[in-house]
């Protein structure tokens, strides 16, 4: 009989398999399926899920049950039925699939009626006033400080919250601004610097005020799913009804970070690189300037990026 230590430590061996971000979003995943599951009353643990899909498996073609597919279709639409969003819909079921396979069962969601990749939504047209507008809507500290890092700096959800105080230490505590992040983007691992200016080094402070954090700590510590839910909040009483995905979801500050610089004329591999994409000559470019020649480039453009009056 497997213990309850045991199954923690399977669950726990899958999720270190993976960088921060992924393994943040899986153990999402696999906390909301297990909920989800447990719901059902056909067991209590990851363990009993794969358990029964791997005795259907050994049950002859016409006596099959087909209980991965069954019961993937029902948690699509418990999650649909929670307001989930299609990309978290989708990212929860792969972190099942993913779960089953790294244990040796192949887990097809082909038929399980999965949201569209592609949802319909509308663009929210964001400049420099609006944003700041809607930011001074938000009163989480922390919050607050995210959605300014992913504005001033291009960086996306899963890249700012696997930011450390080791990442930032020595220029922070020396108040250089604007603030260099000096990092390998997770989804792609391409070596990139981005930075954020006196509006964010500002609410970054107050955030981190009080604290007191280790070289390995993170800087902030609400989850993804947190911050969307405060975002879809705050977007129901700035535009009201929309179709689709929340168009002032937090990648869309991502998205307006790349517009206004691109209005303002910054060269358009410069703004891709800020963002951690990858170009054909990425490497070239990353060795082709010092951090500090950089930080001047940035800190020429940052007046785009910040309030005449910081908030």
């Amino acid at each position: 009989m497997i213990s309850d230590d045991d199954k923690v430590s399977n669950q726990s061996e899958f999720l270190e398999s993976f960088p921060t971000g992924t393994r943040r979003v899986y153990k999402a995943g696999l906390e909301a399926f297990l909920k989800f599951y447990k719901l059902t009353g056909k067991g209590e643990t990851l363990e009993d899920f794969l358990d029964s899909v791997e005795e259907d498996l050994r049950r002859p073609r016409r006596e099959r049950k087909r209980v991965a597919r069954n019961i993937l279709k029902v948690f699509v639409k418990w999650l649909e039925e929670k307001n989930y969003a299609p990309k978290s819909v989708r990212a929860y079921v792969n972190a099942v699939q993913s779960f089953a396979g790294y244990y040796g069962l192949t887990i097809s969601a082909k038929y399980v009626e999965m949201p569209s990749s592609r949802p319909i939504s509308d663009k929210f047209p964001w400049s420099l006033d609006k944003v700041v507008a809607f930011i001074g809507m938000i009163d989480d500290s922390e919050i607050k400080s995210i959605a300014v890092t992913i504005f001033q700096s291009g960086l996306s959800i899963s890249d700012i919250l696997a930011l450390t105080w080791g990442d930032i230490r020595l220029e922070f505590e020396a108040g250089i601004i604007p603030l260099c992040f000096d990092l390998a983007r997770i989804k792609t691992d391409v070596p990139f610097m981005s930075f954020i200016g006196s509006w964010g080094v500002s609410l970054l402070r107050s955030h981190l005020e009080g604290k007191r954090l280790g070289i390995e700590d993170p800087l902030y510590t609400v989850s993804p799913r947190n911050i969307d839910l405060q975002f879809e909040g705050l977007a129901k009483k700035w535009i009201g009804v929309y179709k689709g995905q929340n168009p002032c979801r937090p990648h869309s500050l991502r998205a307006a970070f790349r517009t206004i610089l691109g209005e303002s004329h910054m060269p358009y591999d410069i703004v891709e690189f800020f963002m951690g994409h990858q170009l054909p000559e990425q490497i070239r470019v990353y060795n082709s300037r010092t951090r500090d020649g950089w930080r001047k480039i940035y800190a020429s453009y940052e007046y785009a990026l910040t309030p005449k009056s910081i908030p």
